[in-house]
């Protein structure tokens, strides 16, 4: 028979497992917050849809029918394949639990690599815990889920590379071919990169004796075959194009909310700034701590994560696993050493690492599936009632409709339906000005009805467009409080 504190052992969850669980519980009870941010995730899974249904991307655009036909990249397909097997199994229940998967896997993979380097157990907790919280403004079911934890990844296995620690180089490629498919965001990999090149090359410049040149090849062969499995994708070398012609549109830029620089006086960008502050405040105190390639991520994804809200979650993953080593020695003051102590006494006594995270992933599983109207698009954010009711009376023409509805009622009505925009098709911005230019009633707004014969419309009934329409003869043939449908006479 077991003893009680053997007994104890099995169910006690380690810091790690503790990491894991918190996050895991907290993504999962902001579900329903995380579906209604935002009108992607229809948009993803309707794209993962099509593609298991036809086996193949679409290359040209099939959704959006102001560009329909006009050459289209695909560059986050699987992303959607995958958030839609999860859909099928579960429903957006199987979504928000495939996301808390995602971000805590993230967050405690980055813990494990920093106490395996460095020990430091309580402060890497509170510290990985801050980056967790300051990734959460982007805690969404979309793909960059993916890319916080394939950056996870991407990180310990170059910090281990530029130590010389043997490592496949295969490896990098092979991830590359999956993020590349997966993420726009799958540059990060390559802004890594960038940031342990330069680090090379300044050891190679200030601190030759240091230099290890296998380390600089290695660097060089990664970079290159990493970027020729970029290019495996349905694009190719287009996608590069693409990405690169997107972050670089200085109109699309400025009307996303999120690629517009953190507002400091709002709590959910505190996290940020306190992770900032802590990470200039290490790097001087502790500054022979840190390589030259770790002081460059520092410096880039800080900076980004100024630049563009959008590049906080980047620097929530960057910075904990950077700043880890330079926690280093800091438990020899008190009363750190105590808790340090403390902890450690307290792991020797856990006999089954990951039971705890197994129990409490089946625990929610099993609680989740019997929530059926926990996780849903709600009413009053996306036009639910309305997509409903046209399902059973289909309009006949082109439609204009809200930019951030236009992947919920592809999701619904496609491909009977294609809308005039949605949130993953203008990636040049034309679209996107003619769009503004009718919701804000422009001049020659209605001659862009005209170019397009848009001869019906589902917007929300308090825009100014709803009124003008109403004032020129266009009929209400639905109404609620989210969606108006108006239709030309």
């Amino acid at each position: 028979m077991k003893k009680p504190h053997a007994l104890l052992g099995l169910f006690l969850p380690s810091l790690s497992d503790t990491i894991f669980i918190l996050l895991f519980l907290g993504a999962l009870i902001s579900g329903p917050k995380m579906l209604n941010i935002d009108g992607d995730l229809p948009r993803h899974l309707l794209m993962g849809k099509y593609v298991l249904e036809t086996g193949t991307p679409p290359t040209q655009e099939i959704f959006s029918y102001p560009y329909e036909s006009k050459p289209y990249v695909s560059h986050e397909w699987l992303a959607g394949v995958i958030y839609y097997l999860s859909y099928v199994l579960f429903g957006l229940n199987g979504v928000v639990l495939l996301a808390s998967i995602l971000i805590a896997t993230t967050f405690t993979i980055i813990y494990s690599q920093a106490v395996a380097g460095h020990g430091e157990l309580f402060l890497n907790f509170l510290l990985v815990i801050l980056g967790a919280a300051v990734s959460s403004i982007h805690w969404i079911p979309r793909p960059h889920l993916f890319t916080m934890l394939f950056l996870g990844i991407w990180l310990i296995w170059m910090d281990r590379l530029s130590r010389g620690v043997p490592l496949k180089l295969w490896m990098f490629p092979a991830l590359m071919l999956f993020w590349g498919n997966i993420h726009a965001e799958f540059v990060a990999g390559f802004l890594v990169l960038m940031a342990y090149i330069a680090g090379w090359f300044w050891q190679y410049l200030f601190a030759r004796p240091s230099l290890t040149p296998q380390t600089g090849r290695h660097l060089l062969l990664v970079t290159l075959f990493s970027f020729l499995a970029s290019l495996i994708n349905p694009a190719g070398l287009k996608t590069w194009e693409t990405i690169l012609g997107y972050v670089n549109n200085s109109y699309l830029m400025s009307r996303i909310t999120e690629t517009q620089p953190p507002d400091f006086t709002r709590a959910e960008y505190l996290p940020l700034l306190i992770l900032l502050g802590f990470s200039i405040l290490l790097l001087v105190i502790r500054r022979d701590k840190f390589t030259p390639a770790q002081v460059f991520l520092m410096a880039g994804f800080g900076m980004m994560s100024l630049f563009s809200a959008r590049n906080a979650h980047l620097f929530g993953v960057v910075a904990p696993f950077v700043l880890s080593n330079g926690l280093n020695g800091i438990t020899n003051f008190r009363p750190f050493k105590t808790i340090e102590s403390v902890i450690m006494q307290v792991e020797s006594q856990i006999n089954r690492k990951m039971l705890p995270i197994i129990i409490a992933v089946t625990i929610s599983i099993a609680v989740i599936a019997r929530a059926e109207n926990f996780n849903r698009f709600e009413p009053s954010v996306f036009p639910v009632d309305a997509v409903s009711w046209l399902k059973n009376n289909l309009q006949q023409g082109r439609m204009f409709n809200a930019f951030d509805w236009g992947g919920y009622i592809l999701f619904h009505l496609w491909p009977q339906q294609k809308v005039f925009i949605e949130s993953q098709t203008d990636v040049r911005g034309e679209l996107t000005r003619e769009y503004e230019t009718v919701i804000t009633l422009s001049r020659d707004w209605q001659g862009i009805f005209r170019q397009y014969d848009i001869s019906w419309v589902i917007i929300p009934p308090q825009w100014d467009l709803a009124r003008e329409l109403i004032g020129i003869g266009w009929e209400v043939v639905y109404r609620d409080q989210t969606a108006i449908i108006l239709v030309r006479n």
